[in-house]
């Protein structure tokens, strides 16, 4: 993976941040997170991936305060050595992020940003996107567009969307820590709402490359998503 760099260059140290911060509203009063699939709670299938990846060189979880000691003791159930901190979130998704930034080591380069909601990505999209980051300063795992995309105007349809030209965003999202740290305190200061890491580096002019990863990395949201995840991961053993 990283024969690209010149012998005597170190691949770049990657700090990944797991944005575990979420209320799990849809998900009928569970914690998501807790959640088990392939007999695993989600949290710890995403650990897992992040901590069998040879890009990631440290993990910072970021999760609400009242489930820190749990989040922090059920990974040390399961070994995440490279875990190194487990902090409070904010308000927001660029706010919880920018602390997780704030906790990473003093060699970190690169930050790798990634939804704990996403259990099934794997290490090689992991990666793949970090060595898209290395590359072009930031990067995004993204899937194809399967449908037909409608622009819809007063409840009728008006035009067709060539999809060619979209894609489906996913995690992680890596970049250059400096211009992430950037992009997301400026959207902190300014109260810009922004979805994922790769708006609040658009918004400062830079254009993320997209890495076209598998569309198993699904984000569970409700009880339907753990049945597809299931399926997935019995698909795969």
């Amino acid at each position: 993976m990283w024969r690209l760099f010149k012998k005597k260059e170190e691949k770049p140290f990657v700090s990944a941040v797991i944005a575990a911060g979420g209320s799990s509203a849809r998900m009928g009063g569970e914690n998501k997170l807790l959640c088990e699939i392939g007999g695993l709670p989600v949290l710890v299938h995403t650990m897992l991936a992040f901590e069998m990846c040879d890009a990631v060189d440290e993990i910072i979880l970021v999760a609400r305060g009242d489930v820190l000691v749990e989040y922090s003791q059920l990974c040390q159930s399961f070994s995440i050595g490279k875990l190194s901190r487990v902090v409070a979130g904010g308000a927001s998704r660029a706010e919880s992020v920018f602390r997780g930034l704030a906790e990473v080591s003093p060699d970190c380069r690169f930050a790798c940003v990634h939804d704990a909601a996403r259990p099934l990505v794997t290490p090689d999209d992991i990666a793949r996107v970090c060595q898209a980051a290395f590359e072009q300063n930031c990067a995004a795992a993204v899937t194809a567009m399967t449908d037909t995309v409608k622009q819809v105007r007063d409840g009728r349809i008006e035009r067709t969307i060539d999809r060619d030209s979209l894609v489906r965003a996913q995690t992680p999202q890596c970049a250059d820590i400096q211009l992430l740290r950037a992009a997301l305190q400026d959207a902190v200061q300014t109260g810009e709402t922004v979805t994922d890491e790769c708006a609040a580096l658009e918004r400062m002019g830079l254009r993320p490359a997209a890495v076209l990863c598998t569309g198993e990395n699904i984000k569970i949201t409700t009880p339907e998503d753990l049945i597809v995840a299931e399926a997935i991961l019995g698909a795969r053993e």
